[in-house]
C-alpha cells in the first residue's frame, strides 16, 4: 500500500510492518460510468455496499480534501485508505485525477446505497 520495502509475506497490497503495525488497510474500488454516459458510479469495491454504509458513510461525508492522484492504481480505480477505524485518504487512479469531484460524488453516493447492486 505505501510501496515501502520490504513487504510482509502474505499480507494485503504488501504492506510493510509500519503500515501493518498502524493496522493501515487500503480498499480499492472500480468506477465505471453510468447509465447512457452519465456521471461515474461504484460498479465494483472490496467492501461489500452494507460495510461501506455502516462503517465508512459518516467519515467520507466529513472527508473534504481532494483525493490524491496514484500511479500504481489501475484505470478507473478510486482507493480509501484506512487506519483502524478513521480514514487517513482517497487516491484515485491517473485517468481519474481530472475527475476527482466525480469520483468522490460517487464514492459519497455508493456509500448512501442500501442494497448490494453493485
Amino acid at each position: 500500500m505505501c510501496l515501502k520495502r520490504p513487504e510482509i509475506p502474505d499480507e494485503r497490497y504488501g504492506r510493510c510492518e509500519s503500515c501493518a503495525k498502524n493496522g493501515r488497510i487500503a480498499f480499492r474500488f472500480r468506477l465505471a460510468p453510468g447509465r447512457g454516459s452519465g456521471p461515474l458510479v461504484v460498479r465494483a469495491g472490496e467492501l461489500s455496499p452494507r460495510a461501506l454504509r455502516q462503517k465508512w458513510r459518516e467519515p467520507i461525508a466529513a472527508y473534504a480534501a481532494p483525493p490524491a492522484s496514484r500511479s500504481h492504481l489501475g484505470l478507473h480505480e478510486l482507493e480509501l485508505v484506512t487506519a483502524r477505524d478513521r480514514l487517513e485518504s482517497i487516491r484515485v487512479a491517473p485517468d481519474l485525477a481530472t475527475r476527482a469531484d466525480e469520483a468522490m460524488a460517487a464514492l459519497r453516493a455508493a456509500s448512501e446505497r442500501t442494497e448490494a447492486a453493485w
